[in-house]
């Protein structure tokens, strides 16, 4: 009997801590941090960047991933997108976190859009969606793109995965007026505000340049096997062509530019071809198989060269316009949009 009442007392004790605990975690108790553990089947060692929004500016740590594992612990009481970057400034993964989160990916940089992310039911929806579009992505089919995730918005209005979607994944977001049209479908509830204060900080990173920066002469080893000064000085306009041979979509870049080059047949547009691959002998054997008409260039230090820091060049392809005094007129990754302005004033 005195063992039945011990053993019923303690059944009642902790019981009483087990609904303690509960309580606390339906009134907000949760851990003051988040981890996000990542395996990228082809990454090596080497040092991998992360990034995210915080009240103060942005977090941006390097953390050295071995033989393909990493494992990073940060603090976000809000949600906000973190971003994962190689050395190249590659996106290997990003996702939605806040503290007491737990996320997992695996990861491939030769498939960059088959990457798969678990631990919250947003970033695995996040990540589906992204895997069963990966061929038009990975193909830059952005007008299917762009329509899937139109179609998604449309079909989930209340879920946080369409802001993510249109926030991280459609294609120009200086479509201005068919990305407020989009955003104005998504419920307010499912527009989190630390998301979108995240997103406007890194717009607004990006658009100080065109406010406050010039082109200037830059030093760069050209083709010649010769370091050489770049000027945006000698032609009426000049657009910049910042490329890796890991870009996806390099060989329809290519050609794109050759064929635009060719048919605007004009003496006043040069184009300035960058790699900013940290391989220099891979850049000449590819550049010795290519037949542009234009001079390429190569950066030392890639994205770290002195010249380049203020563009925060996060991803390549990426196209900078400007005029004869070196004024900014466009700067981003869609080649269309920088297309159009050299036409509208070229073609006069």
């Amino acid at each position: 009997m005195l063992t039945d009442n011990i053993l019923k007392r303690a059944t009642n004790s902790l019981a009483i801590v087990v609904a303690f605990c509960v309580s606390l975690m339906g009134t907000g108790c949760t851990s003051d941090h988040f981890t996000i553990e990542g395996t990228v089947a082809d990454g090596g060692t080497q040092n991998v960047r992360v990034v995210y929004p915080t009240d103060d500016g942005f977090e941006c740590e390097w953390v050295t991933m071995k033989e393909g594992h990493f494992a990073y612990r940060g603090e976000s009481a809000d949600p906000v997108v973190v971003s994962i970057y190689n050395q190249q400034k590659k996106l290997i993964a990003h996702a939605l976190v806040s503290n007491g989160d737990d996320i997992e990916f695996t990861a491939s940089l030769a498939e960059p859009w088959g990457t798969v992310v678990k631990g919250t039911k947003v970033n695995e929806q996040w990540s589906e969606f992204i895997v069963s579009h990966s061929d038009d992505f990975a193909n830059d089919n952005r007008s299917a793109t762009d329509a899937a995730i139109e179609e998604y918005v449309a079909a989930h209005p209340a879920s946080v995965v369409s802001t993510l979607l249109l926030m991280c994944e459609f294609s120009d977001l200086t479509q201005k007026k068919r990305v407020d049209d989009i955003l104005a479908k998504i419920e307010i509830e499912a527009r989190p505000e630390s998301v979108m204060r995240g997103f406007y900080a890194m717009q607004a990173m990006r658009g100080e340049i065109s406010d406050k920066e010039r082109m200037s002469t830059m030093t760069l080893w050209s083709d010649r096997d010769s370091m050489e000064n770049v000027r945006p000085y000698s032609k009426s306009m000049s657009i910049y062509y910042f490329w890796t041979p890991d870009d996806r979509s390099r060989s329809d870049d290519f050609r794109l530019l050759k064929s635009f080059a060719k048919e605007l047949g004009s003496k006043r547009l040069q184009i300035i071809d960058i790699d900013l691959d940290s391989d220099t002998l891979r850049w000449k054997s590819i550049v010795r198989g290519d037949s542009a008409s234009w001079q390429r260039y190569w950066a030392v230090g890639g994205v770290t060269n002195s010249y380049l820091r203020n563009f925060n060049l996060s991803s390549t392809p990426y196209y900078v316009l400007s005029d004869s005094t070196g004024r900014l007129l466009y700067h981003g990754d869609n080649f269309a949009t920088a297309r159009q302005m050299i036409e509208k004033k070229l073609k006069k």
